[in-house]
């Protein structure tokens, strides 16, 4: 369990992984109330997008309470990474790649949705835009630049500028992308200031290149405004702690919200769908998991109730642990079952899985090479590719 301190935290996780939970399990079960709710939110998108802005009021603090690159660097790997390879190998036995190699290489990145490969499980897409923000907070670190609000309106106002463009395909580029990756890490963890440096501004434009020519379609109008949500929740952070005034933050929360609401209008116009109706969705999405985070604060001097804390110590297991089952036990979610027998079978799964791999995958993950245990990642829930979940 994670200190009460940060028990707040992990409610927020809970709340967004069980929202992505219901979005996905719909699909197969209740699917006549989810055809209402989903008339009046996007359940997956409000997840990910509470997990993306918690990721952001913590990690970037993570980052600086380390102190400096390699220690942060070898708590991300110790933490992400064995669950992750895990499910990987489960997965590529039940279906191959079509390009082993490729899909190698670019899924060792954690970057395979920004270097144009095919996705093992469409929920990795999420860990893409996460390594994406470790590589800008590395570069704000190496540059002495993490005090600035600039990241999230800069981001912001490049997602709202760009929406109306056809973004540019640089195609598949893992190798150039592992290359480029190692390069700069091997730069920012060598201990040399001009090595940090140089690392740094190589991992910043890497991540800066992937994100504004290679998106993917189905996130073509929101990939930028994803990385000004958490950046976002960093000036969030500063604001709580005393690092920056609370005016200056509530600017920031505004033009971002309102970068958010331009996507996604945007993506709407494109689908020729821009109706009160759907607008209004938009609206009531983005409330919903801006509303959470924000209840989250305020109540987070409170007792969050221990059950909702362990589903959010967990939520990096049940993340990668609910889909995969949804892609290897598809024919049984479609069974001719009640849907209350079917729904009640999957979760038991899911959560029961869930305690197993982060029992003895994730918290021994955590211990190599050191004495403590890390934070749980925070943006590691999401929705699958646009098309799927809107």
């Amino acid at each position: 369990m994670t200190a009460p301190r940060l028990a707040w935290l992990d409610g927020l996780r809970a709340v967004a992984v069980l929202l992505v939970v219901y979005a996905h399990l719909t699909r197969f079960v209740f699917t006549d109330l989810r055809a209402v709710t989903s008339e009046w939110l996007h359940a997956g998108t409000a997840g990910v997008m509470l997990f993306f802005l918690v990721s952001g009021y913590i990690i970037p603090a993570s980052l600086e309470r380390h102190g400096d690159l390699r220690a942060f660097w070898r708590s991300r790997a110790r933490r992400l990474f064995p669950l992750y390879l895990a499910v990987i190998a489960v997965l590529v036995v039940a279906h191959p790649p079509s390009d082993p190699l490729a899909s190698a290489v670019g899924h060792a990145t954690m970057l395979p949705f920004l270097a144009g490969v095919p996705l093992i499980t469409a929920v990795f897409w999420t860990l893409s835009f996460e390594m994406a923000f470790y590589l800008l907070v590395t570069t704000l670190f190496t540059v002495r630049a993490t005090r600035s609000v600039l990241p999230p309106v800069v981001f912001a106002i490049a997602g709202a500028v760009t929406t109306p463009l056809v973004p540019l395909r640089l195609g598949a580029v893992p190798v150039v992308a592992a290359v480029v990756l190692a390069s700069g890490l091997a730069g920012v963890v060598s201990g040399r200031r001009w090595a940090e440096v140089t690392g740094g501004l190589l991992l910043g434009g890497l991540a800066v290149t992937l994100l504004l020519f290679n998106m993917d379609p189905a996130h073509a109008h929101d990939g930028l405004v994803i990385v000004a949500v958490m950046f976002t929740g960093t000036v969030v952070h500063r604001a709580d702690h005393g690092r920056t005034s609370w005016w200056r933050a509530g600017a920031v929360i505004a033009v971002v919200a309102v970068a958010v609401l331009v996507a996604w209008i945007g993506e709407l116009a494109d689908l020729d769908a821009l109706t009160p109706r759907y607008i209004t969705r938009a609206v009531l999405t983005l409330l919903v998991f801006g509303g959470s985070f924000a209840a989250g604060m305020l109540l987070r001097h409170r007792r969050t109730p221990p059950w909702l804390a362990r589903i959010g110590v967990i939520s990096y297991s049940i993340y990668l642990i609910h889909y995969a089952l949804i892609e290897l036990g598809r024919p049984l979610l479609s069974a001719d079952i009640p849907d209350p027998l079917i729904a009640a079978g999957y979760l038991a799964a899911v959560f029961g899985l869930s305690w197993l791999t982060h029992r003895w995958i994730e918290v021994p993950g955590q211990r190599l090479g050191s004495a403590r245990v890390d934070s749980p990642p925070l943006a590691t829930v999401g929705r699958e590719h646009r098309g799927a979940d809107r």
